[in-house]
């Protein structure tokens, strides 16, 4: 499915928002030979992909196998838990996956993405007293300081992450300084029922998807901060009005002290039920 934007985005934006996010991403071939990779994917495998033979790999000697043997039969997984794994197999990383299978026979490419499984978030609620040095606080400061991998994405590469931002498994979104939609992709336009009418969304105010308008003047307060929001549980609301549980990662683009842009993926909350987190006055700690 493709969704008719006024202007798509960028190859720059799609180098940035690919390799800077803020959760893993990989495109392999159908056997799972890594084609590229983000920091955030080098960071979960505790390494680069050449470093692991030029292959995800994942515990347990049947995982990679099973992963993919559900893709060539449904075509995707949400959810999935994943545990990656060193080259030396001592160090581990849990992991929720969702993947996507696009193309057919030689041609084929599977999108993965990959948000590592973190008991606290940020921006820090006002609800807890969690420590503001948290599994959140440190996955994100482990990706910032992560060298660019040997298969970052590269402009080269361009058909590929045009590809990956159409049929990519989670919803992505660029918001400018305004508070305005730039990008939506196709996955994102659906998760708020806009699919039919997607200029209602793509080109208007973010604020018309968030059920809690608090938090998001708090999330917008937050710019001159580039403060991540890691992990982090909110209600979207749907074109027709209803709560949508999300689970968001999002980091912004900053060059020179500005932000231009955040890069925001956006997941089902595979537990609805769990009460949304809100914030406080606290910042993004130094």
């Amino acid at each position: 499915m493709t969704v008719e934007h006024h202007n798509a985005p960028t190859v720059e934006q799609l180098i940035d928002v690919v390799g800077n996010s803020s959760v893993g991403i990989a495109v392999t071939d159908r056997a799972g030979a890594v084609l590229l990779h983000n920091k955030a994917q080098s960071v979960l495998m505790h390494g680069e992909a050449d470093h692991l033979g030029g292959r995800i790999q994942a515990g347990g000697k049947d995982a990679l196998p099973q992963l993919l043997a559900d893709l060539e039969r449904n075509g995707r997984i949400e959810n999935v838990p994943v545990t990656y794994l060193s080259a030396d197999g001592t160090q581990e990383r849990v992991s929720a996956v969702n993947a996507v299978v696009a193309g057919a026979g030689d041609e084929t490419r599977i999108h993965w993405v990959s948000r590592p499984e973190l008991g606290e978030r940020l921006p820090v609620p006002s609800t807890s007293d969690e420590d503001p040095t948290s599994d959140a606080t440190a996955w994100i400061r482990a990706v910032d300081q992560r060298s660019e991998p040997v298969l970052s994405p590269t402009k080269e590469q361009e058909s590929v992450l045009r590809e990956f931002y159409e049929v990519a498994p989670v919803a992505i979104h660029l918001i400018g300084v305004n508070g305005q939609v730039m990008h939506a992709n196709p996955a994102d336009v659906a998760l708020v029922e806009y699919s039919a009418r997607p200029t209602e969304y793509v080109g208007q105010h973010i604020r018309r998807i968030y059920e809690d308008q608090g938090l998001l003047d708090d999330f917008l307060s937050r710019w001159d901060e580039d403060s991540p929001i890691i992990n982090f549980r909110a209600n979207f609301v749907t074109r027709e009005g209803a709560p949508k549980p999300v689970l968001i990662f999002s980091t912004a683009q900053a060059a020179g002290g500005s932000v231009s842009n955040t890069r925001c993926f956006v997941f089902n909350d595979p537990e609805p039920q769990r009460a949304r987190d809100t914030v406080s006055a606290f910042g993004w700690p130094s």
